[in-house]
């Protein structure tokens, strides 16, 4: 659930874009308050974008904007590229994260971080808002044992895939306990279980709804068996059961 303050600076920020036709950016979204996001810009009677620095990330900012969609280089943010020497630590995404976290700035100013590399050597990215990079370069000074080195990123940064498998699961319907049982081996019991215990989570949100329809496109989200994400829809298969492609994230 967004709290007040939240949704509040959403609707005044569509409706600014209502009054002036100009586009009106937010922080960085959770998520889970995208669905909200898309609502205020439907009552204010504009379009709605998100970005969040590359075609897969998961926290994103919001356009809301009139006719025409702003591109990619238009909105409020930078890539920074986080260096350490692999020779005497490894930091994790734990780590990088904790350290961001520890230098005490606002979260909704902050996106995702991203593995990539850097001229053959391993790295990660963090995409901020462009009113704090400058801090964050000048404070941002070690992740877990390493020492690290914050650096703004002129070019498209060179993300690495995400780890994990691509699985072809066949199930009877799309719903979320046939889709979740198949990609964590579970029975449709075990998986109805999980779903009404507030386990799982679709698209970001939390649902109980065991007979939810699955879509392409979709984040899956298991307490204890991890995430997947429905790559998409291939047809029937000779029984017919439908088949999908569904990413499995290590």
């Amino acid at each position: 659930m967004m709290t007040d303050a939240p949704e509040k600076r959403l609707n005044e920020l569509a409706l600014r874009c209502a009054h002036s036709g100009r586009t009106q950016f937010t922080k960085f979204l959770e998520p889970s308050m995208e669905a909200a996001a898309r609502a205020v810009a439907n009552r204010a009677g504009v379009q709605l974008a998100l970005w969040g620095g590359y075609e897969e990330a998961e926290r994103r900012v919001a356009a809301f904007y009139d006719l025409e969609p702003p591109e990619p280089e238009a909105y409020p943010l930078t890539a920074l590229r986080i260096q350490w020497n692999a020779k005497f630590a490894n930091p994790g995404h734990r780590d990088l994260l904790g350290a961001l976290m520890g230098l005490g700035i606002d979260r909704e100013t902050t996106g995702d971080i991203a593995m990539g590399t850097w001229k053959g050597e391993g790295c990660a990215y963090l995409f901020a808002l462009e009113e704090m990079a400058d801090y964050i370069v000048a404070s941002y000074e070690s992740a877990g044992r390493a020492s690290v080195r914050v650096t703004a990123q002129a070019e498209p940064p060179e993300l690495l895939p995400p780890e994990g498998e691509t699985l072809r699961l066949t199930v009877q319907q799309a719903r979320l306990d046939a889709v979740v049982a198949a990609a964590c081996r579970l029975s449709r019991s075990e998986s109805q279980r999980l779903i009404t215990a507030g386990l799982v989570k679709l698209n970001h949100v939390p649902c109980l709804r065991t007979d939810a329809r699955v879509e392409e496109g979709d984040m899956l989200s298991m307490r204890g068996f991890g995430r997947a994400k429905v790559v998409g829809f291939m047809g029937e298969s000779r029984r017919g059961r439908q088949v999908l492609a569904v990413f499995k994230y290590k």
